[in-house]
């Protein structure tokens, strides 16, 4: 039995850490690194959870990547504001990220995700 895809948590999961990585971009910026450390063990550790008892490996790839995208698209404005120039921002934002960091990060969700799911659960 296939379990559906759960959009809903994809999109809180993406909204939560938005707020979190805004709340450290304001204080600490030097803390972004661990910040998309944590994130991706995360994603990995609820991939796992969600997903383990079905055979279809898009959710792995598809929750993390909907995940990401929404906390990408939030930080956009934080990129304006002092991390880089507003053309170099947009293009980063809006197809360096999209299109090659994040199903980077998602490939990688899915590869760990599902190997923990043939050796451990």
């Amino acid at each position: 039995m296939e379990i559906p895809f759960n959009f809903g948590a994809a999109i809180m999961e993406g909204i939560v850490f938005s707020l979190i990585l805004g709340l450290i971009s304001k204080k600490r910026p030097e803390f972004r690194v661990i910040f998309y450390a944590v994130f991706i063990a995360f994603e990995i550790a609820s991939v796992v959870m969600r997903y383990s008892g079905q055979e279809n490996a898009t959710y792995f790839f598809a929750h993390p990547y909907i995940a990401i995208l929404i906390t990408d698209i939030s930080d956009l404005s934080t990129y304006v504001k002092g991390l880089r120039p507003w053309k170099e921002a947009l293009f980063e934002k809006a197809l360096l990220w999209p299109l090659i960091i994040i199903p980077v990060f998602s490939a990688f969700v899915t590869t760990t995700g599902w190997l923990i799911k043939l050796y451990v659960v």
